[in-house]
């Protein structure tokens, strides 16, 4: 079940002129990414690893010169995301970054994947 303001976080992107998703599928993110895989506006493409799949959604958003969003879980995944996220800050190329995380009260509690992002 996707939960109703995540269908409408994905209709928001559209409306706003958000035409592709970049997503790095995990358990977290699970509902972000199907409310945009279902919404027919937004082309979804699945790129596992992170690192590539946020140079990959630069490159788009450089070339289109509109938004490209990128979802992935929590934790390092969204770290991954670092350098192309910094290069397309300087170079004024847009981004749109979602990602999912743990509740607080897991932080520094040896839970893998929960880090204070």
């Amino acid at each position: 079940m996707i939960l109703p303001h995540l269908t409408y976080l994905a209709s928001i992107c559209a409306n706003k002129g958000v035409t592709e998703a970049i997503l790095s599928p995990g358990s977290r993110c699970a509902p972000v990414s199907l409310a945009f895989i279902r919404h027919p506006d937004i082309h979804c493409r699945i790129i596992p690893d992170e690192r590539s799949a946020a140079f990959i959604a630069m490159g788009m958003a450089q070339q289109r010169n509109k938004p490209v969003v990128l979802i992935c879980t929590s934790g390092s995944a969204a770290l991954n995301y670092g350098p192309a996220i910094a290069e397309a800050y300087y170079q004024q190329i847009p981004l749109l970054v979602l990602t999912a995380d743990r509740p607080a009260e897991w932080i520094e509690q040896w839970d893998g994947q929960t880090i204070r992002q």
